[in-house]
Order: structure tokens, then sequence, then C-alpha cells
């Protein structure tokens, strides 16, 4: 064998090696895409946790809640830190829209949070309540919202 068939076999190997490698890299990403899409999902539901752990462990924020489904007058002070859960809420569905555009989350990763905190925010509040939180958030999310608001205001 000469150095030439070699050399040949050498450059077949070595461009075998590199498929391989390129092969492996691929399902790396693959396996570190859906590990990061499990990780957010984790950490939203963590978040959300949190947030009905301080309803749970928190008596007067529970009777609070109570007062406000059965839409009674709250006082200045009720009002805030009623505005301000809701808040919370609005600040994770939000979050869950910015890991759907950043590519963190799939579509059916959106949808399911989607479904909830639409329902919970164009069916129990009023506009008056998105446009006093609006201002608080901008770009994509809030023009979402403001559309899913639109929406609803025209079927109704």
């Amino acid at each position: 064998m000469n150095w030439d068939a070699i050399g040949a076999v050498g450059e077949i190997l070595g461009a075998l090696v590199v498929v391989v490698t390129l092969g492996y890299l691929a399902i790396q990403i693959r396996q570190n895409t859906a590990a990061l899409r499990v990780s957010n999902d984790n950490f939203l539901y963590e978040r959300r946790d949190a947030i009905i752990a301080t309803l749970v462990t928190d008596p007067s924020l529970a009777a609070l809640q109570v007062k406000h489904d059965n839409r009674e007058q709250l006082t200045d002070v009720e009002h805030v830190r009623m505005w301000n859960q809701h808040f919370r809420d609005l600040l994770m569905w939000k979050l869950a829209h910015t890991r759907l555009k950043e590519g963190y989350y799939s579509e059916s990763q959106w949808r399911n949070w989607d479904q909830a905190y639409s329902r919970q925010f164009i069916g129990e509040f009023p506009p008056s309540w998105w446009d006093e939180a609006r201002p608080w958030l901008s770009g994509d999310f809030a023009d979402y919202v403001d559309s899913l608001y639109k929406s609803e205001s025209e079927t109704s």
C-alpha cells in the first residue's frame, strides 16, 4: 500500500468521524432543548405553586380572595393587595409568553398556560383592570393581551 492510498483511507475515516460527531451533537442539542423546556415548565409550576401557597398560608389573603370573588367592595388597602396578587399571575403569563418567543417553550406548552391565564384574566377581570396593569408591560405580550380584550369586547 502506498502513501496515497493510506492518505485516501485517512481522509475517508476523518470524514466518517466528522459525520458521526455531527450526528452526536445533533442528538445532544435535541436532548438539551427538551431539558430546557422541562426546566422552564417546572420553574413556572414552582412559581405558580408559590403564588397559590400564599393564599393557603395567609388567611387574610384567602379571605380577601373570597371577598373579591363575591364581588364585595374592597377597601383601598385590600384593592392594592388584590391588584398585586393578580399582577403576579399576570407576570407568570408574560413569562410563559416570553419563553415561547425565545424558543424555550413549545406551542403546546404555551397553549396550556395561555388557556388557563386567558380564561382567568379575560373572563374575570374587566378591561379597566387591564388598563391599569398595561403600563407596566410592553411589547408583544401587551399587544397580545390587548387583542384578547378587543376580541372579547367584539363578541360580547
